[in-house]
């Protein structure tokens, strides 16, 4: 995953602390050595981008265009179509 992507989605709020991400993160085995195990957990500031393999089930890439959001990060903005809303007096 992409630094720019995660940050762009935590901006928008779009990953907070209950979404739900598989991430390789550090776990004890039972002979008490460490190694690093993929999870689904809650994602939290601490986790990097490059651990994240998916998000709420999808990949980020695809998590990003469901938002309107291109996998570098970068947003596009549309111009708006139809008729002006009218101004309130």
């Amino acid at each position: 995953m992409n630094n720019n992507l995660l940050a762009t989605l935590v901006e928008r709020n779009l990953i907070n602390d209950n979404t739900v991400v598989k991430a390789h993160v550090p776990a004890q085995g039972f002979h008490l050595a460490w190694y690093e195990a993929v999870k689904n957990i809650h994602w939290h500031p601490g986790i990097v981008a490059e651990k994240i393999i998916d998000i709420e089930g999808m990949d980020p890439e695809r998590f990003a265009k469901s938002y309107n959001i291109k996998p570098d990060g970068n947003v596009t903005t549309y111009k708006k179509r139809g008729r002006k809303a009218k101004q309130l007096a």
